[in-house]
């Protein structure tokens, strides 16, 4: 972290929260097509056309209600949230940790707090809120299958 500069950060920034708006789209699309989504989700690339083409950007969002974004989105609902990650220990640590004690540690940690509002009133129609540990191996792709089969249970769109 001590040589990455604070356009970089961004960037990175950016671009992870790019490829998990992309994973939570991949697994609502498998559900869709297995006919266990009863709803359509909405591109990512398209969304994220239309905020831009508003002036809509990450840092002016809590700008606008969930209201104000499901009509420029054309939704009847607005998925939204956080989804934080955090690397503890690597996975060599824990490699050796689980040879020396038989415990193998967590290699990744992800947050997850998600909100479906309703898009003619802005009420939350769920609020799903998670902290999961990784093992050796898994990605934030795995953790957000995980955590979205976790949701999926609370979610009444899924069957």
């Amino acid at each position: 972290m001590k040589n990455i500069s604070t356009e970089q950060l961004e960037r990175m920034e950016k671009s992870e929260g790019e490829s998990v708006q992309m994973g939570f789209y991949s697994w609502f699309l498998k559900r869709e097509k297995r006919g266990q989504l009863t709803v359509k989700v909405q591109d990512p690339n398209k969304t994220n056309a239309l905020l831009k083409r508003n002036g809509i950007t990450y840092e002016n969002m809590k700008d606008y209600t969930p209201e104000e974004i499901a009509k420029l989105l054309e939704v009847d609902a607005l998925v939204s949230g956080t989804f934080e990650t955090n690397k503890p220990m690597s996975e060599g640590a824990s490699i050796v940790l689980g040879a020396l004690v038989g415990f193998w540690g967590s290699t990744n940690k992800a947050v997850m707090n998600m909100y479906i509002h309703n898009a003619a009133d802005g009420d939350v129609l769920i609020n799903y809120n998670k902290a999961l540990n990784g093992t050796i191996g898994s990605s934030t792709e795995d953790l957000i299958n995980i955590l979205l089969r976790k949701a999926s249970r609370r979610i009444a769109y899924t069957q």
